[in-house]
């Protein structure tokens, strides 16, 4: 397992929907809708279970936060690239879209140290 820079992962090609904030990479995605996010929440638990990796998500009406680190580490590692990803394009697959200029004002910057 590869531990990351906040410049490592703020610069590996397809993590445009993430900002690293303290150790964590997070994102906000702009569901829309209640049961939109519940969907995206299905589906980020499954891919979660499959790489054994397992983000925090805060789901609200209309959006779904998502914190990622390797806690085990207390760092970002490569597991964290992988299901970023994939977690971005399960959304892009539902049509929602990320906001990760939103992470500012949410609950995942005021939690993320």
């Amino acid at each position: 397992m590869e531990k990351l820079s906040a410049e490592q992962f703020a610069a590996t090609e397809g993590l445009q929907d993430w900002q690293v904030v303290g150790w964590q990479a997070c994102t906000v995605f702009r569901t829309g809708d209640f049961a939109t996010g519940l969907r995206l929440v299905d589906e980020i638990g499954r891919l979660a279970e499959d790489a054994d990796h397992h983000p925090d998500l805060n789901l609200r009406y209309p959006l779904l936060e998502v914190r990622l680190a390797t806690h085990s580490e207390s760092a970002l590692t490569d597991k964290d690239v992988t299901l970023a990803r994939q977690i971005s394009a399960a959304a892009e697959a539902l049509g929602v879209a990320a906001d990760p200029e939103a992470i500012a004002g949410s609950e995942v910057a005021r939690t993320a140290d």
